[in-house]
């Protein structure tokens, strides 16, 4: 609800601040003291459009600030998204206008877009009269609104039919998802399919080109290598008459230092030494013999070690990678292929699921709409008797249901039509505020305070569904009688019980039955013109209604009749 507005430097607004109360409150004042100003203020708090013209004379800016009091888990995500901090559930939103036409918009101090207080003040106001801020007008709002009245049974259905609607679009993201592998894979599959031929045929193993590499070095070299070894042999231990070999002349030399080392003691440690190199020096000949045994030179094995690696390098080559990361690739590709090779019986399933999943959606989509239409029956019905009360006999009420025809969709009866989470169903409310005139969009009737008591009806029947906590009638009264005045009046007061309403009126009738009562006045000081606001509590609101009873002239009649008024609203209010 709107807890205080307060309004600077506005048209003939100097400094006003309003603290509105719950229920119904009304505001009066002669014509021409700027009651309307007060709703214009409040429609720039909803992101009206602006203009420079509304700065008072000789001020450079306008400022207008209100609290609002919500409870609606929209509002909290909307700020949750912008990033701004919650309140206890207080909304401060403030809006400055400059002789530049520039706007400076803030959210609890937070720096906002226009176009931010337009989405956020959409939830928090319903504008009514000759100002067009009514979610009523508008056409998107009609279904849902519709739903509401029809309660948890049409609740049940439509989130079955939400379901399904997800689920038909999930698989049908799947399918095209799946098409489009489909299709992909159908452009490289052969050459996939001959990748992996090729790389399981080349019957990769992981090191095996560096082990070729190895024995390749060894081929290429093995007659280096054998007159290596037999030349270390030779020397180490063979030796011929004219050359004695290493070992040899090593027991030599050991036998030589073990016939005197009984003699010089100092020598034994050497002989020890030279018995140890000697036994190792052996197992180097062995290692050496049995090495020249393994080298032997085989021009077919070069040959095929030749064959092996040009194969070997110009895989690498092609594929830019490495043995192993070949052996990798070739298991993936090779995946590859047995997951596409699934992919049509894939298909044929999600093409299947999705015919059926369309079928149970039009099924319930049927059903639904069969449910809205016995609720529209019984809201045109209602609205119909709502309008009579308000004097309005010769208006014509409509729910008008239509069916979307598209390209995508699901098919009714070789037609094809629109879905969406909500079933097949699209709804705008129609009149005609003539006989004889054809139905219309409530969007096209006319303003002023014909439309404000349409929307009355429909927000009579709507009140305790509809979650926007406050309304706002501006000259609901215009144009109709006391009695029909006393039945808008009745009917503004049972909306109050579960809105906040503010309604700006010239009709005693209405203003009597307000839970609080606002009178605006122009006042002129040294040569300047003033709107001023005060709040009227006993006898000055008395008073206030006995202006509106008789006009300029007070009497003890007028006043007499403006207490029997308050009287009587007091009990229908406790009626109520």
């Amino acid at each position: 609800m709107l807890l205080k507005l307060v309004v600077k430097n506005f048209a003939l607004i100097d400094d006003v601040e309003i603290e509105f109360k719950k229920g119904l409150n009304v505001l009066t004042g002669e014509t021409g003291a700027g009651k309307s100003i007060i709703i214009d203020a409040i429609g720039l708090i909803l992101g009206e459009r602006a203009s420079s013209e509304y700065i008072r004379s000789g001020k450079e800016s306008s400022v207008i600030e209100a609290i609002f009091q919500y409870d609606n888990e929209t509002i909290s995500g909307i700020l949750r998204e912008l990033g701004i901090e919650e309140e206890d559930n207080l909304l401060i939103i403030s809006r400055k206008i400059t002789e530049q036409g520039k706007n400076f918009c803030r959210i609890n101090g937070v720096s906002v877009p226009v176009s931010t207080l337009k989405h956020i003040g959409k939830y928090l106001v319903d504008i009514h009269g000759q100002h067009q801020h009514q979610s009523l007008l508008n056409s998107e709002r009609h279904l849902e609104l519709l739903d509401l009245l029809g309660g948890s049974e049409i609740e049940e259905r439509k989130n079955k039919v939400k379901i399904l609607y997800k689920n038909i679009v999930d698989t049908t993201h799947q399918l095209k998802a799946l098409a489009k592998t489909r299709e992909e894979f159908l452009k490289y599959k052969d050459q996939l399919q001959f990748e992996v031929d090729e790389l399981e045929k080349a019957e990769l193993k992981p090191g095996e080109d560096v082990q070729l590499e190895e024995e390749l070095e060894i081929l290429e070299h093995s007659e280096k290598i054998l007159r290596a070894l037999n030349f270390s042999l030779f020397t180490l231990y063979e030796g011929d008459e004219n050359n004695a070999s290493v070992i040899d002349n090593l027991f030599k030399v050991i036998n030589a230092l073990e016939d005197v080392a009984d003699y010089f003691k100092p020598i034994k440690q050497f002989v020890d030494s030279l018995k140890n190199i000697l036994y190792e020096l052996e197992d180097v000949v062995s290692g050496i013999r049995e090495s020249a045994k393994s080298v032997d030179f085989d021009p077919v094995r070069l040959d095929e070690i030749n064959a092996r690696l040009a194969l070997l390098n110009r895989l690498k080559s092609k594929y830019n990678k490495s043995i192993e990361e070949l052996i990798k690739y070739k298991e993936q590709a090779a995946s590859k292929l047995d997951e596409a090779l699934n992919i049509d019986d894939e298909i044929k399933k999600l093409e299947s699921s999705l015919t059926k999943l369309k079928q149970d959606y039009v099924s319930h989509s049927i059903k639904l709409h069969e449910l809205r239409k016995k609720v529209a029956a019984s809201f045109e019905e209602n609205i119909s008797k709502e309008l009579s009360d308000l004097g309005m006999k010769g208006i014509k009420f409509s729910v008008d249901f239509k069916w979307t025809k598209a390209e995508e969709g699901v098919e009714i009866d070789n037609k094809i039509f629109k879905m969406n989470e909500n079933g097949l169903d699209t709804v705008e409310f129609l009149i005609s505020t003539n006989p004889g005139e054809p139905l219309k969009p409530l969007a096209k009737i006319v303003s002023g305070g014909e439309a404000s008591r349409i929307m009355l009806a429909l927000k009579s029947i709507l009140a305790k569904i509809d979650n926007i906590p406050c309304l706002i009638f501006d000259e609901i009264d215009a144009g109709i009688g006391g009695r029909i005045s006393q039945v808008v009046g009745e009917k503004l007061s049972r909306i109050a019980r579960d809105h906040q309403v503010l309604c700006v009126t010239h009709s005693p009738q209405i203003a009597s039955l307000g839970d609080a009562h606002f009178c605006i006045s122009k006042i002129v000081d040294k040569n300047k013109t003033y709107t001023v606001v005060r709040e009227v509590k006993g006898e000055e609101r008395i008073k206030e209604l006995a202006r509106m009873l008789g006009g300029a002239e007070i009497t003890r009649n007028t006043l007499a009749h403006a207490r029997e008024m308050l009287e009587i609203a007091e009990k229908i209010k406790k009626n109520n």
